[in-house]
C-alpha cells in the first residue's frame, strides 16, 4: 500500500498537505520506474541557457515531458529536433513544484535502435536475475600485479593510453591480446582474447575495453557472449570502455568499472611514489613496534633474571645428575649389548641353516628324485597303454565286418544300400550287391527260400 494511504488514515483523519501527497507519489512512482526505455516523437524541443534540454515525447495516444541535464546533453552524438523519432533511456521523476511527473533522459538514440535497446533491457534483467551483476561476485584487484593483460584493438588509441599510463606510474609487464572491438567479428574476437589472457600464468588483472564512440560502435560490449566471458574469467577484469552511459553490460559484470582506458590503467597499478610513501610509513611503524617489543622484552628479562637462583649451583647439580645418569646408561648399554650379541649369534646360526644355497641344493635333489620317478612312471604307463591299445585293435579287427568277410561270409545290400537280412526282403528279379572278402558282385534274384540248411543247427 502506498505511503500516503497509510498516513492519511480514515476520511475523518487529518488531511495531507499537497507537498506530503506529492512526495509520497514521487517515492512510489520513482521506486517503481527507476529505469525505463521509452520510444516516441520529439515535440517542443528547446535548449535553455543553462545547457539543459527540455522536450516532450509523444505518440498518438499520450505525451510525456522530458528533460536532459547539461552534462548528458553535452555527450549526445546527435542533435535533437522536433519531429525526430527517438528512444530515450532514463528514469521517471516527480517534479513537485508543478505537480507533474517527467522523464529524466540519460541517453537518446534515434528510433532505429529501439528494438535493440529493448532486447538489451530484457537481457540486463535476465542476467540480473541470474546474479551475474551481484556485488558479492566482485573480486579485489591485486595491489602490484606481476603482469597486466589488455584486451583491445592493437591499432586504437586505448592501447597507447594504457601502456603510457602504466609505464609512467609503475612499469610492469603488459600482455596484449589484440581483438576487434566493433563490427561483426568483435564478439568472438573479444571472447577469445579474454580466454587467452585468463589462461596466462602471469596475468593477475585484465583490462578489457576501447575508446569512446556511438552506441552502435560500443554494442559488442553489450552482447551476452562477451558478458558471460567476463563473468567466467578467474582473473579480475576491469571494464574500460570510453563512455559515460550506464547501459553497457560489460561495466556491470566486470569486477571494476573505469570511465576510460587511462582511468583503468591508473586503477590496476599504483604510483611508484605512492608505494615509496606507503613503504616508508610501514617501515616507520614497524621500527616503532620493534622498539616497543624490545623494551618490553628487556623488562621481562630483568624480572626473570632477579627471580632465577644462582646459576653455578644449578649447573653443579645438573652435572652431578648427568654423571649418575651416564654411569647408569653405560651399565645398561653393556647389558643390552651383551644380550643383543647373544641374540645375533643365535639368529646367524639359524640363518646359516636357512641359507638359500643350502635350501636350493636340497630342493634340487628332491626335484631330481621326483623327475626320475616321473620318467619311470610315465614309461610304465605308456607301455601298459600300448598293450591295451594293441589288444583293443586286435579285438576290433576280429569283431569287425572285414574279419567276417575273410572267413567266407558276405554282406548283401539292395541298390539303395540297405542291408538284406531276410530272404523275403528280396523278390525274384531284384538286383542286389554281394560284398565279399575281395570285391563285390551284382546279382539278380532268381528265387528265394524261406529256410536254409543251417536252420536245423540253431537248436544244437
Amino acid at each position: 500500500m502506498p505511503e500516503f494511504r497509510r498516513k492519511s488514515g480514515t476520511e475523518s483523519g487529518a488531511p495531507l498537505t499537497v507537498s506530503a501527497l506529492t512526495a509520497a507519489l514521487g517515492r512510489t512512482i520513482e521506486g517503481r520506474f527507476g529505469h525505463v526505455v521509452v520510444e516516441g516523437e520529439i515535440l517542443s524541443c528547446r535548449r535553455a541557457s543553462s545547457g539543459h534540454v527540455y522536450f516532450t515525447l509523444k505518440d498518438p495516444g499520450a505525451q510525456l515531458p522530458a528533460v536532459m541535464w547539461r552534462d548528458a546533453a553535452a555527450r549526445l552524438p546527435i542533435q535533437l529536433r522536433d519531429g525526430m523519432k527517438v528512444v530515450v533511456i532514463g528514469k521517471i521523476q516527480v517534479y513537485a513544484p508543478h505537480g507533474k511527473y517527467q522523464l529524466i533522459a540519460r541517453t537518446v538514440r534515434e528510433s532505429g535502435l529501439g528494438e535493440l535497446l529493448l532486447r538489451l533491457h530484457a537481457l540486463r534483467k535476465r542476467l540480473t536475475d541470474e546474479g551475474l551483476f551481484d556485488e558479492a561476485r566482485k573480486r579485489p584487484l591485486p595491489v602490484i600485479p606481476r603482469a597486466v593483460g589488455v584486451v583491445t584493438a592493437i591499432t586504437g588509441a586505448a592501447i597507447r593510453d594504457i601502456v603510457e599510463t602504466i609505464q609512467s606510474r609503475y612499469p610492469t609487464r603488459i600482455v596484449i591480446a589484440s581483438c576487434h572491438v566493433q563490427g561483426p567479428r568483435a564478439v568472438p574476437s573479444i571472447v577469445r582474447a579474454l580466454a587467452q589472457l585468463d589462461r596466462h600464468p602471469d596475468v593477475e588483472v585484465i583490462i578489457c575495453g576501447r575508446g569512446g564512440g556511438s552506441m552502435e560502435d560500443l554494442w559488442a560490449f553489450n552482447e551476452e557472449a562477451v558478458v558471460r566471458a567476463i563473468a567466467a574469467c578467474e582473473t579480475p577484469v576491469v571494464s574500460a570502455v570510453g563512455h559515460e552511459s550506464d547501459v553497457l553490460l560489460s561495466d556491470a559484470v566486470a569486477d571494476r568499472r573505469a570511465a576510460t582506458p587511462t582511468a583503468a590503467a591508473e586503477m590496476v597499478v599504483p604510483r611508484w611514489h605512492d608505494i615509496e610513501a606507503w613503504l616508508g610509513g610501514t617501515l616507520g611503524r614497524l621500527a616503532r613496534a620493534m622498539r616497543a617489543r624490545l623494551v618490553r622484552a628487556e623488562g621481562r628479562y630483568e624480572r626473570q633474571a632477579r627471580a632465577l637462583p644462582d646459576p653455578r649451583r644449578w649447573v653443579g647439580d645438573r652435572q652431578q645428575q648427568l654423571d649418575e645418569l651416564s654411569g647408569r646408561l653405560t651399565h645398561a648399554m653393556s647389558n643390552v649389548l651383551f644380550a643383543r650379541t647373544r641374540t645375533q649369534l643365535a639368529v646367524v646360526g639359524r640363518l646359516r641353516s636357512l641359507h638359500p644355497n643350502l635350501r636350493l641344493a636340497r630342493a634340487q635333489q628332491r626335484l631330481e628324485r621326483a623327475r626320475a620317478r616321473l620318467v619311470s612312471e610315465t614309461a610304465r604307463r605308456l607301455s601298459r597303454s600300448r598293450e591295451r591299445w594293441d589288444q583293443a585293435r586286435q579285438a576290433l579287427r576280429l569283431l569287425g565286418p572285414a574279419a567276417n568277410l575273410e572267413r567266407g561270409y558276405a554282406i548283401v545290400r539292395t541298390a539303395d544300400g540297405s542291408v538284406i537280412r531276410r530272404a523275403e526282403s528280396a523278390h525274384a528279379g531284384t538286383e542286389i550287391e554281394v560284398i565279399l572278402h575281395h570285391g563285390a558282385m551284382d546279382v539278380r534274384v532268381v528265387r528265394t527260400h524261406k529256410s536254409h540248411r543251417f536252420d536245423g543247427e540253431e537248436g544244437r
